[in-house]
């Protein structure tokens, strides 16, 4: 699997609540990738914000609930572990890091065997997320650009980044990595 793209993630009922909460959580300064060091100051990475990471809750309209009910239904894939959470990446604190411009793929922990993001905004591919052969390769092998509601999982071991030259003021995604298959 190179990666999948589901349009129109949420239904519109479940995507109410879903923007609801996104917008009304506290959100924590944080920075991508966190396997790389980049010294004392987040700027220096790829600088974000984060919400908690969501729990489940014996309540429908919780998002991390909605989250496990939707993507099983749309991948046709059971979830046996599962962290998901919201992001947010301001445009004036990307320009002011030397991440700025600068593709810096990453792999995701080997610990799920799916990683994805919902975005929530922006149209341009310079808000999507790029794909590479490794992580020596600078020139994206593919580019998934964002629409509203769409959300694309891959193998977390896929070269991946965020483009670094964002357009939106704030870029709006929730994350998720998977763990779908039993340990032999």
């Amino acid at each position: 699997m190179l990666f999948n793209i589901v349009e129109d993630f949420y239904n519109p009922n479940d995507l109410g609540i879903i923007i609801l909460n996104f917008i009304n959580l506290n959100f924590k300064e944080s920075f991508q990738s966190h396997q790389t060091f980049y010294g004392s100051e987040r700027i220096n990475a790829y600088p974000c914000y984060e919400s908690d990471k969501m729990k489940y809750q014996d309540n429908n309209l919780n998002p991390y609930n909605i989250f496990k009910k939707t993507f099983e239904n749309k991948s046709n894939l059971k979830i046996l572990e599962l962290i998901t959470f919201f992001r947010k990446t301001k445009l004036s604190e990307l320009k002011e890091s030397p991440s700025w411009n600068q593709h810096k793929p990453h792999k995701d922990s080997n610990l799920y065997d799916i990683a994805g993001v919902i975005y929530f905004n922006g149209s341009s591919l310079k808000d999507g997320t790029n794909f590479y052969l490794d992580k020596n390769h600078y020139e994206p092998t593919a580019i998934v650009g964002p629409r509203f509601n769409r959300c694309v999982f891959y193998d977390p071991q896929l070269p991946h980044c965020p483009s670094m030259c964002q357009q939106v003021e704030e870029r709006w995604t929730q994350p998720f990595f998977l763990i779908t298959k039993e340990e032999k």
